[in-house]
């Protein structure tokens, strides 16, 4: 190995090892809990008895948590700093799954997937600060590549663990379980991560300076902004088609949750190749990829007939997305200005989470109105939009020191 090879090899395992506790092992636990009730909420909606488009709008109402309270989170880190927020979302997590369990009263769904969006956004922008305050921007592509691979581990681990939680114990206990595992995340954090002070503890944070944050950035916003809604909104959108394609052609949960931990698998073995390129080469060169072929990935589910099928569709699927792993992250940091930088992750994150809300909502009213092929096909269509948005428009931010 070369000497600059090794130095590099020393920078990122120190990188690893900082984050280590205070980001990387509750960011394991908490994708775990996440991702196993992402899986388990529209089948548990369609076992009470409620069909597929309010387990759309449910998952929705989670999405529009998440975008309520973007805005609020950049304002807070940058009063209080990051780590009362970080705890703050995992406790929100925390109770928000638990409702879960101990309710099927469908107000009270609606209600908990509201809190456990806004408790997630708290936790992701929270996060984002923390890493952009802890590493320069030649690690930030690895350190963030990390994160978002370990969420993709707790990805596969979490919908085969859920599903068979579930079809051993029900889905009552199953939800327990994942709260528990939510509340793990939170004392980890609580124990090991350190306050980074913010930017000013009074009279900066407030909405005056957000209107000048987005007016000085306007047009990074735009542009990768607009790339950034379609991928959240084909990441959502996807999150709730395959267990539904997988319903509908008469799979079991178990098999649902198989399909999407084996794609999950294949997403989470991406992050270290991923982040190095992001590192080495641009951003871009991991964020069109995933566009592109998440995109095509939906629109070949509508062609799925069975088992091996929708696993074909969710494996593409998996792979695409691993090829983004903490791409639009490390684009927001990067373009994130010195002076109100968390107030911009907040608006940054707002943006994408109008993609995120949006996806479950409209893929709804196409169940109603048309099919769910056809829900399908219009969100790969935007995906393919934000693709050529992302490769014309937005500007590659990777800078050598």
């Amino acid at each position: 190995m070369s000497a600059q090879g090794a130095q590099e090899a020393a920078q990122a395992g120190s990188v690893y090892r900082r984050l280590l506790l205070p980001i990387y092992v509750p960011t394991l636990l908490s994708a775990v809990s996440l991702q196993a009730l992402l899986v388990l909420l529209p089948l548990y909606v369609l076992e009470q008895g409620a069909g597929a488009a309010f387990a759309a709008l449910l998952i929705g109402l989670r999405g529009i948590g998440m975008l309520l309270f973007d805005l609020p989170v950049g304002i807070l880190l940058a009063r209080l700093g990051d780590k009362p927020v970080l705890i703050a979302g995992l406790v929100a997590m925390t109770v928000s799954t638990a409702l879960f369990a101990l309710s099927d009263n469908l107000w009270v769904m609606g209600g908990a997937a509201l809190v456990s969006g806004m408790g997630f956004t708290a936790w992701m922008i929270g996060r984002q600060s923390y890493i952009t305050d802890n590493c320069k921007i030649s690690e930030r592509g690895r350190a963030i590549a990390a994160m978002a691979g370990i969420m993709r581990i707790g990805g596969f681990i979490g919908p085969a663990a859920g599903a068979l939680l579930a079809q051993a114990m029900g889905f009552g206990v199953a939800f327990i379980i994942l709260a528990a595992t939510a509340g793990a995340a939170a004392l980890f954090v609580m124990s090991f991560s350190h306050n980074v002070i913010p930017e000013s503890l009074a009279g900066n944070a407030h909405l005056s300076n957000l209107k000048k944050i987005v007016s000085a950035n306007a047009r990074a916003l735009s542009t990768g902004g607009a790339a950034s809604v379609g991928l959240q909104l084909m990441r959502s959108g996807r999150i709730l088609l395959i267990p539904l394609f997988g319903h509908f052609l008469g799979l079991n949960i178990t098999d649902i949750g198989m399909i999407i931990s084996f794609a999950a698998m294949l997403d989470a073995a991406m992050f270290i190749p991923v982040g190095m390129i992001m590192d080495h080469y641009g951003r871009k060169w991991a964020s069109v990829p995933c566009l592109v072929l998440s995109a095509t990935s939906l629109a070949l589910l509508p062609l799925t007939q069975g088992y091996y099928s929708l696993l074909a569709a969710s494996l593409l699927a998996g792979f695409a997305n691993g090829l983004g792993t903490g791409s639009l992250l490390t684009l927001g940091s990067d373009l994130a200005p010195a002076k109100g930088r968390k107030e911009f992750l907040g608006i940054w994150r707002f943006i994408g989470d109008i993609g995120h809300a949006g996806g479950p909502l409209m893929i709804g009213a196409l169940i109603n109105l048309a099919t769910l092929g056809a829900a399908a096909i219009a969100t790969a269509g935007i995906g393919m939009v934000s693709a050529a948005v992302m490769y014309w428009f937005v500007d590659e931010t990777l800078r050598r020191d």
